[in-house]
Order: C-alpha cells, then structure tokens, then sequence
C-alpha cells in the first residue's frame, strides 16, 4: 500500500465537455477555472460522469492531458483510467502517470461480469505496471466489492484509496471505523455527503459539483470544520432535496451537462446513446437549482 496522500474534501467527477462531437478542450479548461474558484479539492477525469464508455482510447488520453494543463498544479488530477481490457488500463494508466496526474481511479472491467480471481488479476496487473497511486473504484457497473475483497486489493503496493459508489452506508462505516487497510475513503454516492464527512471520510467525489462547486465546497468545509450549526444543518436540507432529484435522476451524467449550461459554462450535449433532458427535465432542474442558489445565498 502506497502512503502517498490523497487530496481530502470534495472532488468533482468532471463532464467531458463535447462540440460537435468532438472534444472541447477549451470548455474543458474553463470547466476547470469554475472548479479551481469555487473552492474543489481535486478533479476526476475521464469517470462515470465523464462518459469514458463512449470516448476512444486517444479521447481518454488527450481529455487527461487536457485536464493536467488546465489545473497547472492548483489541484491534484485524478484520471480514471478502467477500461473493458487489461492491456488497455494499463497504457491508460501509465499514461496517466507520464503526464503528471495524481493518481488513477480503476474501475475493474464492467459489462460481462469477471469473477474475484479474474479482478484481483487486473488490478494486480495495473498494479505492477505503475508507480502511480491508485484508488480503487467500487461502482456497481463493474460488480460491488466487498469488505473482504478490498482488504485484500488494499495491499497492493500502489493502492491508497477507494472510491465507493456502492451506496451501502454499512459498507462505508467498515471502510471508515475498520481503516486496518490504511486506504483513504471516498464516498460516490451524492446523497451520503453529510455521512461521508461527519464520519471522517476522506472526502467524496461526484459530478454534481460540476455546476455549483462554491456550494457543494460550502457545505463540505462547513462539515470538515465540524461546523454543525442551524445554518449548517438548514444548507444540508436544501442541498440533500436538490441531491437526491439528481441522485434518482434516468439522466443525471446530462443533467450535470444541463445544469453547466445553466449556471453559464456550455459543455455541449452528451454522447448517443445517451440522451440529453427534456424540456420538461430541463425545467425541474432549473426551478430546483434556483430555489437551491436563494436558499444558499440566504445562509452563506
């Protein structure tokens, strides 16, 4: 297990900012600057809310580069480097290590399910083939690990940290009060923020800040202070109603699209299949995003 330290708070999965299809490394690069101004600990590339599944190989490589050069080392890039085959992890990852990323995310391959032999092989693998830090991505696409299983993976030479999107508060509180696997924990679910810090969790890593970082960046500091005021509390209420209509959300990778376009910041549509929000959608998330902007004004 590496003992490298990961950045702790809140951590944006980013958008993969897309015109015509293309990449927008330019919206990409002011992407950034909003997440550098409002106050994010870290950025995530090229993961679940950035639709690596319909990128090629050479977008993934060039969204990463993109990335690194837009944050110039004001805060650490995380690229999320999983793919469907070993070998193609492996190049991503040691790619990412090339450009002077912080670390890679994994994702273990998803679609046709691998057994436990087959997974701790890959990540064995991606593991010898790198000095890079590595956290682990426990996300339900790619079969949810469990506490057993993460034990063992945590001691790998370069795996200091996880990113659990399982949504099992009580795999979480193992991962957080059991820390004899010394891995800094993430937490990907968006409505278990308020759980993820008061527990002490490392931090949490989701795309929603993408188009309100300042307030997810409030809430987060206010937690990590142990701020727990009226305040505190009446911006978690708010925040929490406005997290969990994404959170159930059919489309919520393009409603974190929307919602850029919204607060100013054109990140172009998603990549078919995927579909862009209704109108109607568009709408909802735009009167809800209001009355979250005026509750947030009110209390900050």
């Amino acid at each position: 297990m590496s003992s490298t330290i990961w950045p702790d708070g809140l951590l944006t999965a980013l958008v993969t900012p897309l015109r015509n299809d293309q990449l927008d490394l330019d919206a990409l690069a002011e992407l950034i600057e909003r997440q550098i101004s409002g106050g994010v600990d870290g950025l995530v590339v090229g993961g679940g809310t950035g639709e690596f599944g319909s990128l090629t190989l050479i977008e993934r490589r060039a969204l990463a580069e993109g990335a690194v050069a837009a944050a110039a080392g004001r805060v650490p890039v995380i690229v999320q480097t999983g793919s469907l085959a070993t070998r193609d992890t492996i190049g991503l990852t040691e790619h990412a290590q090339s450009i002077g990323a912080h670390g890679a995310l994994v994702a273990s391959p998803f679609g046709e399910p691998i057994n436990w032999s087959e997974r701790y092989g890959f990540y064995d693998s991606v593991n010898a083939s790198v000095d890079l830090p590595i956290m682990l991505y426990n996300t339900p696409p790619a079969g949810v690990l469990t506490f057993s299983q993460i034990e063992q993976l945590a001691a790998l030479s370069n795996v200091s940290a996880i990113k659990d999107t399982s949504g099992d508060p009580g795999l979480l509180g193992d991962l957080v009060t059991n820390d004899q696997h010394g891995l800094q924990v993430y937490v990907g679910m968006d409505t278990l923020v308020f759980d993820a810090i008061t527990s002490r969790a490392s931090g949490v890593i989701f795309g929603v800040p993408n188009f309100i970082p300042d307030i997810l960046a409030s809430l987060v500091g206010r937690l990590k202070r142990r701020d727990l005021t009226d305040d505190t509390f009446e911006l978690w209420r708010e925040l929490r109603t406005f997290l969990r209509f994404m959170e159930v959300s059919p489309n919520y990778m393009s409603l974190c699209k929307a919602g850029c376009a919204i607060e100013g910041i054109d990140v172009g549509d998603v990549r078919a299949p995927y579909l862009m929000p209704s109108q109607p959608e568009r709408a909802e998330l735009a009167r809800r995003l209001a009355t979250l902007r005026t509750a947030y004004e009110l209390l900050d």
